[in-house]
């Protein structure tokens, strides 16, 4: 109100149409987000403390489910394979996408830039069945090689991660070749005048132009690992024997063949610390060491 004439000021009136035209626009973003993000979360951590099989009444048991998870040996197999996959990502995609994007520098073929990342906009429920039948013992590579890939213990996960791979590092690629245009091309022309070669110029300027992106592209790609489900499900389901069970699809196991919801929940609230570890990583290099995006 305002003091001599008892009125709200004009600049009181435009704030309060300015705010209502600001939660006009990020309102339906926050309901999205409250519906479908933060009260699932938020049941999620709530049902992990509760024995239920999705039916009955939930019956509270504390920390029971965590302590029944983590002496689980399918848990312990799930999580080493959560942790095989993720060092493999961590250093082929990564490496073969530095190395397509620095091509893609030296090059003057654009059209390789849509080639590259051709597999990553294709549905992953398609390539998987293809890739399915490219491993088929009896139709497919398995044929020639006499080995059933997709169905061999030692195997399956490995040529799971291949044809993920295949799909998958386009689009490192594309990010990082994204970042190497923020790099001055006076360098790299130095760099030739000087008779720098080409791992010299990749080793002294590329790298440490891109690093920031370099290592939060390595974060996420820890954070995305733990999260796998399609690409298994879709091959294999975990079999053949559990050498393909990841953390995602034994808590998808746990809640909708097993009915033990609050097992599952207690695998994805694990899953969830797991990736906010990651996320702490990244703000304490970026913090300390200035790397940002």
């Amino acid at each position: 109100m305002n003091k001599k004439g008892g009125q709200c000021s004009p600049f009181s009136k435009m704030t309060r149409r300015g705010n209502s035209k600001l939660f006009f626009f990020i309102g339906p973003a926050l309901l999205i987000n409250l519906v479908i993000v933060l009260i699932p979360s938020v049941s999620t951590i709530v049902l992990s403390f509760f024995k239920w099989d999705g039916i009955s009444k939930p019956i509270f048991v504390g920390f029971k489910n965590f302590e029944t998870i983590l002496k689980s040996s399918d848990f312990i197999a799930a999580l080493s394979h959560n942790i095989i996959w993720t060092v493999v990502f961590l250093t082929i995609p990564v490496a073969m996408g530095l190395i397509g994007a620095e091509l893609l520098r030296k090059t003057k073929w654009d059209f390789l830039q849509a080639f590259y990342f051709f597999p990553v906009i294709l549905p992953i429920v398609v390539v998987g069945i293809i890739w399915g039948k490219i491993y088929h013992p009896i139709h497919g590579i398995g044929k020639y090689i006499g080995v059933a890939l997709l169905g061999k213990p030692s195997t399956a996960l490995y040529a799971i991660m291949f044809a993920n791979i295949w799909a998958w590092w386009g689009f490192l690629c594309a990010v990082f070749y994204s970042a190497l245009q923020s790099i001055p091309k006076d360098l790299y022309e130095a760099a030739v005048l000087d008779g720098a070669n080409n791992w010299q110029e990749f080793r002294y300027i590329t790298l440490p132009g891109i690093l920031p992106t370099i290592v939060f592209m390595e974060i996420m790609t820890i954070i995305w690992s733990f999260h796998v489900f399609d690409w298994i499900w879709v091959t294999t389901q975990g079999g053949p024997a559990g050498s393909t069970e990841l953390l995602a699809t034994l808590m998808y196991k746990k809640a909708f063949y097993s009915y033990k919801v609050g097992e599952a929940a207690a695998i994805g609230v694990i899953i969830a610390v797991l990736g906010m570890f990651a996320t702490l990583i990244y703000y304490y290099l970026k913090k300390q060491k200035g790397v940002e995006v």
